[in-house]
């Protein structure tokens, strides 16, 4: 009898560490499907869409380089725009595009601190207009930004994941999906980004800019047909 207690006794104990190794395995896979998490670009992008939630600018910046952003941005807007002036013939789009950029290293700090404004306060200020004493049109005071955020709806997409990454000997690119309910189209937004030493990831990039406009402006084009 005693020797069946014993066996008995020696079954519980046997099922309590088989089940305490269990749960110590489980926690285990979490915590470390946790970390790996922490160092996909995913959950870099999910830092910096918090960010701008918490007006947080410090964090906003230790995860996209804007200056850079704004430096190749520049260039597929300036691109954009003499693509879509029908006023101007060859010669004189190269001339407008050489004089760009001239006005390229003031126009990008324009946008790096109108992105800085937008995350810290949730929206942008008009230009210049304390120095004009308020005194120009509605037009004229519009930011840059805000007009492109208008054009592509950009504040109005919504993220539905990341599609894809692929890396190449300078990062990687992640392609990242959106959605506009109000055109009821979805986009790829490519975006170039490099890991960082906590492993955590920086946006440096938009690498299909020109695109991601196009494709806004044919669904717009779409919806009104």
């Amino acid at each position: 009898m005693e020797e069946m207690d014993k066996q008995e006794n020696g079954k519980s104990w046997n099922k309590k560490i088989i089940a305490l190794i269990a749960v110590i395995v489980l926690i285990a896979c979490g915590i470390g499907g946790y970390m790996y998490y922490k160092r996909t670009p995913a959950y870099s992008l999910q830092l910096i869409q918090d960010s701008v939630k918490e007006h947080n600018w410090e964090k906003f910046s230790r995860h996209v380089d804007t200056k850079s952003l704004a430096d190749s941005a520049f260039d597929d807007i300036i691109e954009i725009s003499l693509e879509e002036d029908t006023t101007m013939d060859a010669q004189t789009k190269a001339l407008a595009a050489n004089f760009a950029k001239l006005l390229k290293p003031t126009l990008t700090s324009l946008i790096e601190s109108s992105v800085k404004e937008y995350v810290e306060t949730g929206e942008f200020k008009d230009l210049d207009d304390k120095k004009d004493g308020g005194k120009k049109s509605k037009r004229q005071k519009e930011n840059p930004a805000e007009n492109l955020l208008k054009e592509t709806n950009a504040d109005k997409l919504k993220f539905t994941g990341v599609k894809s990454t692929e890396k190449d000997g300078t990062g990687t690119v992640v392609a990242m999906g959106l959605h506009d309910e109000s055109l009821n189209a979805d986009y790829e937004l490519k975006i170039r980004m490099i890991q960082l030493e906590d492993g955590t990831w920086k946006m440096n990039k938009i690498e299909n800019l020109k695109d991601f406009y196009n494709a806004t402006k044919e669904a717009e084009k779409n919806k009104k047909a």
